[in-house]
């Protein structure tokens, strides 16, 4: 809207009326501009996460036999919604296939981290993990991926991700 009131001769300065228009019309664009924020800022990305532990690769051997007895502890970070899969006893490529749903509050600012454990009976070993914003799956809804493990001498997880939005406003 600011461009129609552009002086197309600047030797001449702008009568009154055009200057009235031009103040009127920024000052409608600063308005519309604010409320918008306002707006974006209230919007709330909410909806349920699924995750579904498809398997892992390659992992290290951390117990006395060449195997490990590995399991994966899903973590929502900022919810602090934790769930586990099963253990799988005497596998460097264990297969899982589970599927966790977690509700999620604000999609924008969580992240999800999936740490793998070697299970022993004294305790548990680090294998390794993966962080992840939800930024993805909330552009793709869905997808699957082979993510690899930090920390980990080798090691990667197969993931399938889907997203059911439940989009919420906040009243003023």
């Amino acid at each position: 809207m600011q461009d129609q009131f552009i002086n197309p001769y600047p030797d001449l300065t702008l009568t009154s009326l055009e200057r009235t228009m031009k103040e009127e019309s920024e000052s409608e664009a600063t308005e519309i501009e604010r409320k918008y924020e306002q707006r974006r800022r209230d919007v709330i990305l909410r909806g349920v996460l699924s995750v579904t532990v498809i398997c892992a690769e390659d992992l290290p051997a951390l117990d006395f036999m060449g195997k490990s007895d590995p399991y994966v502890v899903l973590t929502l970070r900022k919810a602090g919604t934790k769930r586990k899969t099963r253990v799988l006893n005497e596998t460097l490529n264990p297969v899982w296939n589970q599927t966790f749903d977690f509700v999620v509050e604000d999609a924008l600012h969580e992240l999800l981290i999936l740490e793998v454990y070697d299970h022993d009976t004294i305790g548990k070993n680090y294998i390794g993990r993966c962080i992840m914003t939800l930024t993805r799956v909330l552009l793709e809804g869905e997808f699957y991926d082979i993510f690899g493990l930090d920390g980990a001498k080798s090691g990667r997880i197969s993931l399938h991700l889907t997203w059911a939005p439940q989009p919420i406003i906040r009243d003023p």
